[in-house]
């Protein structure tokens, strides 16, 4: 029975649909089986392997996901500046308590004009990279980049730097999800969780670098204080949209465009020379029309309604509660640390050194998280951070409700410096690895762009709270906002356990398979996947080697020559057969 889910001995097994098996019913079944056994083979690949045989794939993905280095920079950077002397000797005004600060409406809208910039340039990247690829659509994010960090550069004032980071969030938009996609569709299975991931090291690494330039920065009390910052931005664009020009197109957008021998070219060129054998990166192209085939059932025009229709639905709802875990899970509270310290009465340049430290968590904790998706899939790492992140939130809205000590300010530090670590090691990369896995092929770049859009979205509404939460000018909770902190992460912790299937190890035909039969959440790991074109495949072959088993006589003759006896002969010769009589009718 196809499209059935029935009872093994130990395993239940799922099947093709009857629809997806009349979709894929006119591709090559020998092909498609020849692909299908090279995605296996990548399956059974250790980590070393795959570098090995796929490292020119995982060095363009790690390439093009560079460009989120100058996302996580400026973030970095708008956030910090809301304490640094340069930046408040331009633009501060006093306070009740005589020092130097931004008021809380400009420091939201700072951030918040920038994610109004980013939801620009996240639809944008949607309609381009799925229209014209990612090469064409990265260059040209960057040739933009260049242009808007002008206006970042010279501005004036407050309200010009508001114009500044608007037209700087459009390009940043366009990167945050076209890294992710690419590096989903360019690197073979055991490789695509730690590239995806790697998105995280590109805002981390950004926010390290960044941290490390506003500690040099404390000392220049002009402009060029805020200014350079701005300035070293310029270093990026350039080297990266020259490097891109040679990066391959994704081979998966090449199937979906029709251009199957670009396809196939894309592949041999992202491995080791002599890895694909004879048809095999052939019969590969052929697995992803397989599985282009059963996505059109739901999303053949791929288009932003589909998302929202049929078994697309389900994929969305998760693709949008896994963004909004990696915003409200809690770690959000580490994002004005210099802040927050200042405020609680440590040092400006302690407050910083404990932000550079934070800020380097975030390159330790992706480098556990790749050690630990080698060993566990996608969801417990989540829940794991998610948890580990309320116990260290508490003890925070603790010691933000007693008497500060220089000690118990060091404490809170530390538990801040801890959440991100645990954010960086869970939620931050496997965020990107989930979903650069979760949407069908052909909704990809619009199911990612808009699961971002909802992050942006809320993240516009937390910034907003956060600011008030922690601006001594406002509502001047402090540390305790870690107890509204904790109440989100516990709602987080609930839809992660009841919602969030596996996404870990499966091809994007195998994962049609599963979301078509309607699976549980907590069944994906427990079924049984076949695949009725494979096996017609393997059937094929079977039939077509003893066919040719039973007209080949090689008894004799040269290498390759089909020999026959001496009443063969006559019948192919149309003479009569020796010591034959023929019946009369």
């Amino acid at each position: 029975m196809v499209g059935v889910t029935f009872k093994t001995q130990a395993t239940e097994t799922v099947r093709l649909t009857e629809e997806q098996l009349q979709a894929v019913s006119h591709l090559d079944p020998e092909l498609v089986r020849i692909g299908h056994e090279v995605v296996q083979r990548q399956k059974k690949e250790s980590f070393i392997q795959a570098w090995r045989n796929h490292g020119r794939a995982a060095g363009w993905s790690v390439f093009l996901t560079s460009a989120l280095l100058m996302e996580g920079f400026d973030t970095a950077i708008i956030n910090s500046f809301f304490a640094l002397p340069a930046f408040l000797n331009s633009f501060g005004t006093k306070g009740s308590n005589g020092k130097l600060t931004i008021p809380a409406n400009y420091q939201s809208g700072l951030v918040n004009i920038a994610y109004v910039g980013q939801i620009i340039g996240l639809f944008l990247n949607g309609w381009l990279q799925e229209r014209y690829g990612s090469r064409r659509t990265f260059i040209g994010g960057m040739i933009l980049m260049t242009l808007t960090i002008f206006l970042a550069f010279f501005a004036v004032s407050l309200n010009m730097l508001l114009v500044a980071e608007l037209a700087m969030g459009v390009p940043w938009g366009m990167f945050q999800t076209l890294s992710t996609a690419y590096a989903a569709e360019i690197c073979p299975i055991q490789l695509r969780g730690y590239l995806s991931a790697f998105a995280s090291v590109g805002f981390g690494g950004g926010s390290f670098i960044a941290s490390g330039v506003l500690r040099a920065c404390l000392r220049i009390t002009g402009e060029y204080g805020w200014r350079l910052p701005y300035a070293l931005q310029w270093v990026w664009p350039v080297p990266l949209a020259l490097g891109c020009y040679f990066a391959p197109e994704s081979p998966w957008w090449l199937v979906r465009k029709g251009r199957f021998e670009d396809a196939e070219k894309v592949l041999r060129r992202c491995t080791r020379p002599g890895f694909y054998a004879d048809k095999e990166a052939e019969g590969y192209v052929a697995f992803m029309q397989h599985t282009d085939c059963l996505e059109k059932l739901d999303a053949k025009g791929g288009s932003w309604v589909e998302m929202f229709k049929g078994v697309n639905l389900r994929r969305t709802e998760i693709m949008f509660g896994v963004w909004l875990v990696q915003l409200w899970n809690g770690n959000m509270i580490t994002g004005l640390t210099v802040e927050m310290l200042e405020n609680a009465g440590m040092s400006t340049t302690g407050a910083f050194n404990m932000n550079l430290v934070l800020s380097a968590m975030s390159i330790v904790g992706v480098a556990i998280s790749w050690v630990a998706l080698g060993w566990t899939g996608r969801k417990p790492i989540y829940m794991t951070g998610i948890a580990l992140e309320a116990c260290c939130l508490l003890p925070i809205g603790i010691l933000g409700t007693i008497p500060q000590t220089n000690a118990r300010l060091n404490a809170m530090g530390a538990l801040m410096i801890i959440i991100n670590l645990l954010f960086h090691f869970s939620l931050g990369p496997v965020c990107y690895s989930i979903v650069g896995e979760l949407p069908a092929s052909r909704l990809r770049s619009r199911s990612i762009v808009l699961g971002r859009f909802v992050y942006v979205v809320s993240a516009i509404i937390g910034s907003q709270l956060r600011a008030r939460m922690v601006t001594a000018t406002a509502w001047n909770w402090g540390a305790k906002s870690a107890y509204f902190w904790l109440g989100c992460n516990l709602v987080c912790l609930t839809w992660t356990f009841f919602r969030l299937p596996e996404t870990g190890g499966f091809s994007f035909a195998e994962l049609d398979i599963l979301f078509a039969n309607k699976v549980p959440t907590r069944q994906f790991t427990k079924v049984k996947i076949t695949h009725e074109a494979v096996e017609i495949g393997t059937e094929k072959q079977a039939f077509d080697h003893d066919e040719k088993g039973e007209i080949e006589h090689v008894e004799g003759g040269a290498q390759g020559e089909t020999v026959l006896d001496e009443e063969e002969r006559a019948v192919v010769q149309n003479e009569p057969v020796p010591g034959h009589v023929p019946t009369l009718a």
